[in-house]
């Protein structure tokens, strides 16, 4: 995949992020709510793989977590860098190893909003497993929000506008395109097993539905 393609994007949707792409502010926080569950106990460490615009961070902060935030796009870390809270952040691109932090770093790490959609191949997801595997702990956790596979069936009703359309190149393949931003977006699913298989053996993995077209990976680092 074109790695300057990936922050190509997500700087081209930056600006506009919070008003056209995240969830509603109830959704969040009921979201947010069970991700937070799933952590260790607070003061955790947590790392949040494509933090984007840091919609997720006060959730973090609130419980008493430590979050320090990366994101392979520079335009998403300045507006995440407005907050009223600031936090740890760095730009780095989390499919290519390493990551830029010491081993057991961080005693959790979340990617959420699809953060995980757009790996090169099965490889990828398996490379940042065993990264993740490095830099959080023995014991620690991580949590995943990711499309499902009928996320693609169904990419058609999902549609919010006409602006904005997913065009299907395979069984777990697609392109995602922002006619607004006059950018676009590759993205590859993965299924349940491929999701648990990619992570073994640094992580033991459990996939449960968060709707008919998300599911939430939880993960203990081994």
């Amino acid at each position: 995949m074109d790695k300057g393609g990936v922050a190509r994007f997500f700087d081209a949707i930056a600006a506009g992020y919070d008003r056209s792409y995240a969830p509603a502010a109830s959704d969040s926080r009921l979201r947010m709510k069970q991700v937070i569950a799933e952590l260790p106990s607070p003061p955790a460490r947590v790392l949040d793989l494509g933090v984007g615009t840091g919609r997720e961070l006060p959730a973090l902060l609130d419980a008493g977590h430590r979050p320090t935030g990366v994101d392979v796009s520079e335009a998403m870390l300045a507006c995440c860098a407005r907050r009223a809270r600031p936090i740890p952040l760095v730009r780095a691109d989390f499919w290519v190893a390493p990551l830029p932090f010491d081993s057991d770093s961080f005693d959790a790490a979340i990617a959420l909003h699809g953060t995980l959609a757009h790996p090169d191949d099965l490889a990828a997801v398996s490379r940042l497993g065993r990264e993740l595997g490095r830099v959080v702990r023995r014991g620690g956790r991580f949590v995943a929000e990711v499309p499902s596979i009928a996320w693609l069936d169904a990419a058609a009703a999902l549609a919010t506008d006409e602006h904005r359309r997913v065009i299907r190149t395979g069984d777990r393949t697609c392109i995602y395109e922002d006619a607004n931003a006059g950018v676009s977006i590759r993205a590859l699913l993965l299924d349940e097993r491929e999701w648990a298989d990619s992570l073994a053996p640094h992580w033991t993995a459990r996939i449960e539905p968060r709707d008919a077209y998300e599911w939430l990976v939880i993960a203990e680092r081994v």
